[in-house]
């Protein structure tokens, strides 16, 4: 294996490691919101609902393009990007609701994660 696919391969479990923490994270929300519904009355408990089963879908669905990237199958690539796209937007509410640090962490986060897809979704030459 030379240097460069070395390199390649330690970027490429890098960004599969960052999708798989992104994908713990969405699911851990979906775990703190069945939590919350035990100890608090919802106001609207379809829409708690409704969020749960997609953090619940959208963490498992970020985990499985973990998995893809790793095995370097193109599968993962478009379902991480459409969900890091959706985190970056989320940024911007939470900047407007005063969450400035939260709001920065999420932005710097779904940015490396972007551009480290693009940059593994490259064609590269087979030397």
């Amino acid at each position: 294996m030379s240097e460069n696919q070395k390199s390649n391969s330690k970027f490429r479990l890098a960004t599969s490691a960052l999708i798989s923490f992104e994908g713990v994270l969405v699911l851990s929300g979906g775990a703190f919101l069945i939590v919350e519904s035990f100890i608090s009355k919802a106001k609207n408990p379809d829409a708690l609902l409704v969020e749960i089963l997609f953090a619940i879908l959208a963490g498992l669905g970020l985990l499985f393009a973990a998995q893809g990237i790793k095995r370097k199958k193109r599968y993962g690539y478009s379902p991480a990007l459409l969900a890091n796209f959706i985190a970056f937007a989320v940024s911007f509410y939470l900047r407007e609701a005063d969450r400035i640090l939260l709001a920065n962490l999420l932005a710097l986060i779904s940015t490396v994660a972007v551009v480290s897809i693009i940059l593994l979704s490259r064609p590269t030459s087979k030397d």
